[in-house]
């Protein structure tokens, strides 16, 4: 992951921009509003400064021990959560990759970083857990008929 300067300091810019209007329209002093503005340049380029030099191989790495430390649930605790029969036969024959994607996104990784820790494209990402959902959708309408 690259950090792209241009980029943030435009965000960052558009951000400041409109937090400067609002601490105006609540009366704040211009030598207070320019004070605060100098102090979150400096926590944007102390930021920036970080990420230029932080490597995706780090990031892999924490990303790695992430997964490693987490103790939340693992597939086996997943399918025993599981009291629903067809459910659980769903998820017992779905790919492991899959449920490992799913166990990921229950602990709160996005999307982009289950694809880099996995090196699998987001897309592919999406479409499995796209494919689970309507299996799992499937199920459900089955069972409300029943």
């Amino acid at each position: 992951m690259t950090f792209q300067k241009a980029k943030e300091e435009y965000k960052w810019k558009q951000w400041k921009a409109k937090e400067e209007k609002v601490l105006r329209e609540f009366g704040m002093s211009e030598e207070k509003i320019i004070h605060l503005r100098e102090l979150d340049w400096e926590d944007f380029n102390a930021e920036r400064r970080f990420w230029e030099h932080y490597s995706s191989d780090q990031e892999k790495l924490y990303m790695q021990r992430e997964v490693e430390n987490m103790d939340l649930l693992n597939s086996e605790q997943l399918l025993d959560c599981i009291e629903n029969r067809q459910m659980w036969e769903i998820l017992k024959n779905t790919d492991p990759k899959t449920i490992e994607m799913i166990l990921m996104k229950i602990w709160g990784f996005s999307v982009k970083e289950i694809s880099e820790y996995l090196n699998l494209p987001e897309k592919t990402i999406y479409t499995r857990i796209n494919r689970l959902k309507r299996k799992i959708q499937k199920c459900c309408v089955e069972i409300k008929e029943s």
